[in-house]
């Protein structure tokens, strides 16, 4: 696909330009919308959220930029599906599901994903509370600091502040343990 040539028809309102688009992207983006929605979510949410991407191209064709519409179109379902995943947490309590990680078909592994995921479970709740929430929301609900701040009636740079802090607390307590953290950010 010529993407220069697509982009300056779908600026012109050439929709066969959105068809081209659609039918190029859309397997790229139902994946990444699946990673961060499935399994909590139907694939009809998750279909939507690609569909949600399209109407937001279609919206703002005249802005974009060629050479930029993979990493926008990505950016773009990121987002819907991390919206789509906060909404229909919101709901539901914070409980130790969260946490759980999905344990692969070996068996040895298996064993291994459950020790993982006590541990993380553990780990998470040693911070105690609010900073245990705090961790939860940001991490496993997706929840950006200002909505965590507003949920929790605290200042955003309190809610970073205790982020990093439990960033650096939980890196002490795997260590502590003998688990090396391979995310230089944890």
């Amino acid at each position: 696909m010529n993407e220069r040539a697509v982009l300056r028809r779908l600026k012109d309102g050439d929709t066969g330009a959105l068809s081209e688009i659609i039918a190029f992207y859309t397997p790229y983006l139902y994946t990444i919308a699946a990673n961060i929605m499935s399994p909590q979510l139907p694939p009809e949410d998750i279909e939507e959220a690609v569909s949600d991407t399209f109407v937001q191209l279609w919206t703002h064709r005249a802005e974009l930029v060629p050479g930029k519409l993979k990493p926008w179109l990505a950016a773009v379902v990121r987002n819907r599906a991390k919206d789509a995943l906060r909404a229909a947490r919101l709901a539901e309590p914070l409980d130790d599901d969260l946490l759980e990680i999905a344990a692969p078909d070996n068996m040895e592994k298996a064993v291994l994903y459950a020790e993982l995921t006590e541990i993380t479970r553990e780990a998470v709740d040693s911070l105690g509370e609010p900073d245990s929430e705090i961790f939860k929301r940001h991490y496993f609900l997706y929840q950006k600091t200002d909505e965590i701040a507003a949920v929790l009636d605290m200042n955003a740079a309190t809610v970073r502040t205790k982020l990093r802090r439990g960033r650096e607390r939980l890196r002490e307590y795997f260590t502590e343990r003998g688990y090396r953290c391979a995310d230089p950010n944890l």
